[in-house]
């Protein structure tokens, strides 16, 4: 009896670049150019909060860490996105609390 060998599925790239790893969505390019020069992507990609706590974030980065003043279109257009793609109740983070190996999802960050 012969032996069947079907082809492999070809691999997916095991790297993204940053802005890649963010979800796509208007003001994405914002956060690349005003975000990713002081910090990578996971830390966005892994907290998750209200529009209004997002603001309290960028005014405590301006505060003391040194962010930019952002003119307020631009301000407008981080918070639109991060409300938009990482709110507090994401359905992917929930699903991954359901196991006891997912906690926690990620290490706080001790500036917080």
């Amino acid at each position: 009896m012969g032996l069947l060998l079907l082809p492999l599925p070809a691999a997916e790239p095991q790297n993204t670049s940053a802005i890649q790893s963010l979800k796509p969505g208007k003001g994405r390019e914002q956060v690349q150019i005003n975000c990713i020069p002081c910090h990578s992507t996971a830390i966005i990609t892994a907290t998750h909060a209200t529009r209004e706590r997002w603001d309290e974030l960028i005014t405590t980065m301006q505060q003391r860490h040194g962010l930019w003043p952002l003119v307020p279109s631009i301000r407008a257009q981080l918070l639109d996105y991060l409300a938009a793609t990482q709110p507090p109740s994401d359905p992917g983070l929930e699903v991954g609390k359901q196991t006891p190996w997912a906690q926690p999802l990620y290490r706080p960050n001790p500036l917080w």
